[in-house]
């Protein structure tokens, strides 16, 4: 004796199932409960017994139009779905699974406490959700065509710049900002490389980029679909992450110019200003010593207050993004020794120039003053001599380093050591803490990096690198 259980969701014309089945069956082994939406059959086991009440259940689904029904042979269960109706589960389940994955990162876009936060977060739930084994974003950097590897899921972002170097790579980020969708393209040697544009209004903010670590793959076009959505609103939220950052940025740095303003252009003017005053009105009764260290303070605290007006106005001209690099051809050498000359005064014998003569940069002439000045300002502030000024252009790199031989940068010191106002420990030496933030503005101004490290056995060494184009 076998018991089926047929359980139907849509009660529409279940009784012509139950006449079907009391066609095949004794009328007596053929029930129906209306409370629990089940019609059960009590029949002598045999082989196609189970198979007559599946046939049967199908046709009674294929004339009332009913989308399926739960059998329950034994302590077996199983579900019959007409195949329009599997078809449309399958497309319901996608799109369910897709607003799940939708709202799932809106939700932790929401809790992100920066654009980096954001970003990796997007890689991780890409990998995730799509099964890929690496995932990047590149962030197009406005008025070039360099974009810059921000965030990865299992992908260096070094080896992720590299690859969006590549011109096969590059042809399929233009593929996909020209089209605004994502391109799925296979690489050479069989590997697969999906790229979808992260675009936001009228501009392409840059790119995400995943992959299955080498190997070919597919994704469906509902996958496809997902992955552009994502795109759009990942660029959407990166768009409000960084305006909210540029905001912060613009308060502190206006919180930070202001007390800077009031406290250290205090100092020197007031030097300036009691020198000044004196000389007017007791000028002809003071000595020729004191007219003489009158006149070596006013020049210190006037060059003083000189150099920090230019600071104060390379940072505005730096956070209002108002630099325009003009490259020209410099020599070298020559240039750093006008430096030198310039900033070191009486101190220029402490320093060494090894360049050679014949070296040639195609570089923004201010900009360069300015990294080097500031370089050599701090050595002199901070280190102690021998302090060399080395170049070469090797690598495709133009290289520039200065160095010397005093204490170096404390570890404490070190990670914020190129952030705005970060002094020193020594407050007697220390100048406003803008010179080194705002040589590496100028560098990356200028396409290129400034780096530190400590020296053996002792010192600090900062080294310019900028590309050669």
């Amino acid at each position: 004796m076998v018991e089926i259980e047929v359980t139907v969701a849509d009660e529409r014309d279940v009784h012509g199932l139950v006449r079907r089945l009391r066609g095949l069956f004794d009328s007596s082994e053929v029930t129906y409960d209306s409370e629990r939406k089940h019609v059960r059959v009590r029949a002598e086991w045999e082989s196609r017994t189970v198979t007559a009440v599946v046939d049967a259940v199908k046709e009674w689904m294929d004339e009332t139009g009913a989308d399926s029904a739960s059998l329950v042979v034994g302590n077996r269960s199983f579900t019959i779905l007409r195949p329009d109706a599997a078809s449309a589960a399958s497309t319901t389940d996608d799109q369910i699974r897709a607003l799940a994955t939708i709202a799932d990162f809106v939700r932790s876009a929401h809790t992100a406490k920066n654009s980096a936060a954001l970003l990796g977060h997007a890689c991780e739930r890409v990998s995730e959700v799509f099964g890929l084994a690496r995932v990047g974003i590149v962030q197009n950097t406005p008025g070039t065509v360099v974009a810059e590897a921000v965030a990865s899921h299992h992908w260096p972002l070094h080896e992720l710049a590299e690859f969006t170097v590549l011109p096969e790579v590059q042809a399929i980020m233009r593929d996909a900002e020209d089209s605004g969708a994502v391109v799925l393209k296979e690489r050479p040697a069989g590997a697969a490389v999906v790229v979808a544009p992260l675009v936001a209004a009228d501009r392409c903010d840059g790119f995400l980029l995943a992959d299955h670590g080498g190997s070919a793959f597919a994704l469906g076009a509902s996958e496809q679909a997902l992955l552009s959505t994502l795109g759009t609103i990942i660029s959407a939220f990166l768009e409000e992450a960084s305006a909210h950052e540029d905001l912060q940025l613009a308060g502190e740095f206006k919180t930070d110019f202001i007390s800077l303003a009031s406290h250290e252009l205090r100092t020197p003017t007031a030097a300036v200003c009691g020198i000044a005053t004196t000389l007017h009105r007791r000028g002809d009764a003071i000595t020729a010593d004191q007219r003489r260290r009158l006149s070596e303070v006013l020049y210190d605290e006037g060059m003083r207050l000189h150099r920090l007006v230019d600071q104060l106005l390379d940072l505005s001209r730096l956070e209002g993004a108002s630099v325009r690099i003009t490259p020209s051809a410099l020599v070298v050498r020559e240039r750093t020794e006008e430096i030198v000359r310039g900033v070191a005064a009486e101190r220029a014998d402490e320093i060494d120039v090894h360049i050679d003569p014949a070296l040639i940069m195609q570089g923004d002439a201010v900009a360069f003053d300015r990294i080097v000045s500031n370089l050599i300002i701090n050595a002199l502030r901070y280190g102690q001599p021998p302090i060399a000024v080395s170049a070469s252009a090797q690598d495709r790199h133009f290289r520039l380093a200065v160095e010397d031989a005093g204490p170096g940068v404390s570890r404490e010191l070190e990670p914020q050591l190129f952030e705005r106002f970060t002094r020193g420990t020594n407050v007697a030496r220390s100048g406003a803490g803008l010179g080194l933030s705002i040589a590496r503005s100028y560098a990356h101004a200028h396409g290129g990096e400034l780096l530190y490290t400590n020296t053996t056995p002792h010192g600090a060494r900062f080294e310019l690198v900028i590309p050669i184009s």
